[in-house]
Protein backbone atom coordinates (compact mmCIF):
# COMPACT_ATOMS: atom_id res chain seq x y z
CA UNK A 1 0.00 0.00 0.00
CA UNK A 2 1.58 3.53 -0.58
CA UNK A 3 1.31 5.94 1.65
CA UNK A 4 -2.36 7.82 0.36
CA UNK A 5 -3.74 4.59 0.30
CA UNK A 6 -2.47 3.67 4.01
CA UNK A 7 -3.89 7.40 5.39
CA UNK A 8 -7.21 7.16 3.70
CA UNK A 9 -8.02 3.50 5.52
CA UNK A 10 -6.46 5.03 8.79
CA UNK A 11 -9.32 8.61 8.09
CA UNK A 12 -11.94 5.97 7.22
CA UNK A 13 -11.20 3.58 10.32
CA UNK A 14 -11.36 6.70 12.56
CA UNK A 15 -14.26 8.27 11.20
CA UNK A 16 -16.03 4.51 11.70
CA UNK A 17 -14.58 4.91 15.57
CA UNK A 18 -16.49 8.50 15.85
CA UNK A 19 -19.81 7.48 14.43
CA UNK A 20 -19.74 4.34 16.92
CA UNK A 21 -21.82 5.21 19.91
CA UNK A 22 -19.77 4.95 22.42
CA UNK A 23 -18.79 6.04 25.84
CA UNK A 24 -16.90 9.23 24.34
CA UNK A 25 -19.57 10.21 22.06
CA UNK A 26 -22.15 10.56 24.70
CA UNK A 27 -19.72 12.03 27.14
CA UNK A 28 -19.18 14.71 24.13
CA UNK A 29 -22.81 14.81 23.89
CA UNK A 30 -23.67 15.47 27.77
CA UNK A 31 -21.26 17.82 28.09
CA UNK A 32 -22.54 19.93 24.83
CA UNK A 33 -26.23 19.74 25.90
CA UNK A 34 -25.77 20.18 29.60
CA UNK A 35 -22.91 22.68 29.76
CA UNK A 36 -22.45 24.51 26.09
CA UNK A 37 -20.34 23.75 23.00
CA UNK A 38 -17.35 24.88 24.80
CA UNK A 39 -17.53 22.36 27.35
CA UNK A 40 -18.38 19.45 24.52
CA UNK A 41 -15.51 20.61 22.53
CA UNK A 42 -13.07 20.73 25.71
CA UNK A 43 -14.32 17.26 26.51
CA UNK A 44 -13.59 16.23 23.03
CA UNK A 45 -9.87 17.75 23.18
CA UNK A 46 -9.27 15.43 26.48
CA UNK A 47 -10.59 12.58 24.94
CA UNK A 48 -8.30 13.23 21.94
CA UNK A 49 -5.09 13.46 23.75
CA UNK A 50 -5.61 10.47 25.56
CA UNK A 51 -6.50 8.41 21.78
CA UNK A 52 -3.12 10.65 20.90
CA UNK A 53 -1.15 8.75 23.86
CA UNK A 54 -3.11 5.83 23.45
CA UNK A 55 -1.34 5.62 19.66
CA UNK A 56 1.81 7.05 20.20
CA UNK A 57 1.87 3.85 22.50
CA UNK A 58 0.63 1.51 19.94
CA UNK A 59 2.73 2.65 17.09
CA UNK A 60 6.01 1.85 19.91
CA UNK A 61 4.45 -1.28 20.40
CA UNK A 62 3.77 -0.90 23.95
CA UNK A 63 0.09 -1.57 23.72
CA UNK A 64 1.06 -5.15 22.89
CA UNK A 65 2.49 -5.59 26.37
CA UNK A 66 -1.19 -6.51 27.25
CA UNK A 67 -1.47 -9.29 26.35
CA UNK A 68 1.54 -10.54 27.97
CA UNK A 69 0.01 -8.96 31.08
CA UNK A 70 -3.94 -9.26 31.39
CA UNK A 71 -3.54 -8.26 34.86
CA UNK A 72 -2.96 -4.66 33.96
CA UNK A 73 -6.01 -5.04 31.28
CA UNK A 74 -8.16 -5.93 34.04
CA UNK A 75 -7.38 -2.96 36.05
CA UNK A 76 -7.79 -0.50 33.51
CA UNK A 77 -11.19 -1.74 32.33
CA UNK A 78 -12.80 -2.66 35.93
CA UNK A 79 -11.48 1.89 36.63
CA UNK A 80 -12.74 2.54 33.10
CA UNK A 81 -15.92 0.55 34.57
CA UNK A 82 -15.95 2.53 37.67
CA UNK A 83 -15.99 5.97 36.24
CA UNK A 84 -18.43 5.39 33.65
CA UNK A 85 -20.74 4.17 36.74
CA UNK A 86 -19.72 7.19 39.00
CA UNK A 87 -20.72 9.83 35.36
CA UNK A 88 -24.26 7.47 35.80
CA UNK A 89 -24.67 8.48 39.31
CA UNK A 90 -24.04 12.10 38.91
CA UNK A 91 -26.16 12.31 36.10
CA UNK A 92 -29.20 10.93 38.30
CA UNK A 93 -28.12 12.93 40.98
CA UNK A 94 -28.53 15.73 38.75
CA UNK A 95 -31.63 14.85 37.50
CA UNK A 96 -32.76 14.04 40.86
CA UNK A 97 -32.43 18.02 41.51
CA UNK A 98 -33.75 19.11 38.63
CA UNK A 99 -37.53 20.64 38.83
CA UNK A 100 -39.71 21.96 35.50
CA UNK A 101 -38.55 26.09 36.65
CA UNK A 102 -34.98 25.03 36.61
CA UNK A 103 -34.09 25.10 32.55
CA UNK A 104 -30.89 27.77 32.25
CA UNK A 105 -28.02 26.05 30.69
CA UNK A 106 -24.66 26.65 31.31
CA UNK A 107 -24.98 27.44 35.07
CA UNK A 108 -23.37 24.28 35.75
CA UNK A 109 -19.76 25.31 38.12
CA UNK A 110 -18.25 22.62 35.99
CA UNK A 111 -14.78 24.03 34.78
CA UNK A 112 -13.51 24.00 30.97
CA UNK A 113 -10.53 21.85 32.65
CA UNK A 114 -13.23 19.40 34.69
CA UNK A 115 -14.42 18.68 31.44
CA UNK A 116 -11.26 17.89 29.55
CA UNK A 117 -10.29 15.93 32.73
CA UNK A 118 -13.70 13.94 32.15
CA UNK A 119 -12.81 12.89 28.72
CA UNK A 120 -9.09 12.57 29.52
CA UNK A 121 -10.22 10.18 31.65
CA UNK A 122 -13.04 8.23 30.13
CA UNK A 123 -10.12 7.29 26.87
CA UNK A 124 -7.36 6.83 29.34
CA UNK A 125 -9.02 4.25 30.91
CA UNK A 126 -10.50 2.69 28.42
CA UNK A 127 -8.25 -0.08 27.05
CA UNK A 128 -10.15 -0.92 24.25
CA UNK A 129 -8.90 2.55 22.75
CA UNK A 130 -5.28 1.03 22.99
CA UNK A 131 -6.70 -2.50 21.52
CA UNK A 132 -8.15 -0.27 18.69
CA UNK A 133 -5.14 1.80 17.59
CA UNK A 134 -3.43 -1.49 17.58
CA UNK A 135 -5.91 -3.12 15.41
CA UNK A 136 -5.12 -0.45 12.89
CA UNK A 137 -1.51 -0.39 13.12
CA UNK A 138 -1.47 -4.32 12.82
CA UNK A 139 -4.04 -4.77 9.77
CA UNK A 140 -3.60 -1.20 8.14
CA UNK A 141 -0.10 -0.17 8.54
CA UNK A 142 3.06 -1.99 6.51
CA UNK A 143 5.85 -3.50 8.92
CA UNK A 144 8.18 -1.42 7.18
CA UNK A 145 6.40 1.78 7.83
CA UNK A 146 8.97 5.03 7.91
CA UNK A 147 9.25 7.27 11.05
CA UNK A 148 7.86 10.03 8.76
CA UNK A 149 4.61 7.42 7.72
CA UNK A 150 4.02 6.74 11.69
CA UNK A 151 4.39 10.26 12.36
CA UNK A 152 1.22 11.29 9.61
CA UNK A 153 -0.69 8.57 10.67
CA UNK A 154 -0.68 9.69 14.35
CA UNK A 155 -1.51 13.58 13.04
CA UNK A 156 -4.56 11.72 11.16
CA UNK A 157 -5.97 10.03 14.13
CA UNK A 158 -5.28 13.65 16.10
CA UNK A 159 -6.89 15.67 12.84
CA UNK A 160 -9.78 13.50 12.74
CA UNK A 161 -10.45 12.95 16.79
CA UNK A 162 -10.66 16.40 17.37
CA UNK A 163 -12.91 17.17 14.45
CA UNK A 164 -15.50 14.38 14.91
CA UNK A 165 -15.59 15.25 18.47
CA UNK A 166 -16.06 19.13 17.54
CA UNK A 167 -18.61 18.40 15.22
CA UNK A 168 -20.59 16.18 17.67
CA UNK A 169 -19.92 19.28 20.19
CA UNK A 170 -21.31 22.03 17.77
CA UNK A 171 -24.56 19.56 16.56
CA UNK A 172 -25.92 18.50 20.07
CA UNK A 173 -25.13 22.72 21.02
CA UNK A 174 -26.93 24.25 18.19
CA UNK A 175 -30.30 26.32 19.10
CA UNK A 176 -32.95 23.55 17.94
CA UNK A 177 -31.27 20.82 19.77
CA UNK A 178 -31.04 23.53 23.40
CA UNK A 179 -34.48 23.62 23.34
CA UNK A 180 -35.53 19.74 22.33
CA UNK A 181 -33.19 19.48 25.35
CA UNK A 182 -34.52 21.92 27.64
CA UNK A 183 -37.96 20.75 27.17
CA UNK A 184 -37.12 17.57 28.37
CA UNK A 185 -33.58 18.16 30.42
CA UNK A 186 -34.59 15.88 33.75
CA UNK A 187 -35.48 12.97 31.10
CA UNK A 188 -32.48 13.29 28.74
CA UNK A 189 -30.28 13.80 32.03
CA UNK A 190 -31.55 10.73 33.26
CA UNK A 191 -31.38 8.72 29.99
CA UNK A 192 -27.59 9.70 29.77
CA UNK A 193 -27.37 8.39 33.15
CA UNK A 194 -28.87 5.00 32.45
CA UNK A 195 -26.48 4.84 29.11
CA UNK A 196 -23.02 5.80 31.08
CA UNK A 197 -24.37 2.81 34.04
CA UNK A 198 -25.12 0.47 31.31
CA UNK A 199 -21.93 1.26 29.57
CA UNK A 200 -20.06 0.91 33.21
CA UNK A 201 -21.86 -2.87 34.03
CA UNK A 202 -21.25 -4.05 30.44
CA UNK A 203 -17.21 -2.73 30.76
CA UNK A 204 -17.24 -4.45 34.40
CA UNK A 205 -18.90 -7.89 33.55
CA UNK A 206 -16.96 -8.18 30.32
CA UNK A 207 -13.53 -7.94 32.47
CA UNK A 208 -14.70 -10.48 35.54
CA UNK A 209 -15.95 -12.71 32.97
CA UNK A 210 -12.59 -13.25 31.65
CA UNK A 211 -11.25 -13.85 34.91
Amino acid sequence: MDTLSVLSTIALVNIMGWLSPGPNMFAVMSASLNQGRRHGVLTGFGISLASFIWAVLAVLGVTALFELFPDVVLAFRLLGAGYLLWLGIKSFRSAARMDNTQIPLNSSNSSGLQAFRTGFLICATNPKAALFFGSILTAFVPANASTELLVEILIVCVAFGVSGHTITATVFSTEFITRKFIAMRRQITQTFGAIFTLLGLGVAYDALRRL
